[in-house]
């Protein structure tokens, strides 16, 4: 009689630890079930957390909120030719646009050449063209750096965008352009550099001969 006691109470205690460890187990699944729902639903709902990866990949891309940092790389490309490579900076200088660009903006500028944007990334922006645009295509009123016998010349166009040979002076006492950086002779010779009035375009040609 007595062993039949201990055996009903062995099974009552194994009972109750069985219970016990379920309902532990079904404590522990539902509290990771929460937790999982919640940060599942955070992640779903909150647009912080959905953008975040794409703010981590354009933090260097844009210095100002919408405008690009001097320091980003920007490469243009003919077809699989790399036309140039430089900072936004030198490119502001060297296509005489304003200081703070949006993207939208320097694309803007950018595909009066032609070019497009073709690939982006936290480093640098890569546009790219087909073919290149005819640079002889010259805006109306404006001071040019061109080239000329070697040398670099400052002259003007008129309402037509046509040059005023009367306005033309070849620079041939200065440094020849020969002298001057690839890129720049590039620029100078397919009348890149553009500029709004006289004093302008000899500050820029002063800067390159001194």
């Amino acid at each position: 009689m007595k062993n039949f006691k201990n055996e009903e109470s062995t099974k009552r205690n194994l009972v109750t630890k069985q219970r016990f460890a379920f309902l532990l187990s079904l404590a522990t699944l539902l509290t990771i079930s929460f937790c999982a729902s919640y940060f599942i639903t955070d992640y779903l709902t909150n647009p912080t957390r959905k953008s975040s990866k794409v703010d981590d990949e354009n933090k260097n891309v844009y210095a100002d909120n919408k405008y690009l940092s001097d320091d980003l790389f920007i490469t243009l490309k003919t077809k699989d030719e790399v036309d140039i490579i430089d900072t936004l900076s030198n490119i502001i200088t060297k296509y005489n646009l304003k200081e703070k660009l949006t993207e939208e903006e320097l694309s803007n500028e950018l595909s009066k050449n032609g070019y497009n944007l073709s690939e982006k990334n936290e480093q640098k922006l890569t546009f790219t063209r087909e073919k290149e645009v005819n640079s002889t295509n010259l805006s109306p009123n404006k001071y040019y750096l061109g080239e000329e016998n070697g040398y670099i010349s400052v002259f003007k166009t008129d309402s037509k965008g046509e040059i005023i040979e009367s306005e033309k002076k070849v620079y041939s006492d200065s440094k020849p352009i020969s002298n001057l950086p690839e890129t720049d002779q590039n620029y100078i010779k397919e009348n890149k550099f553009s500029f709004d009035s006289k004093d302008e375009a000899l500050q820029k040609l002063s800067e390159m001969i001194s």
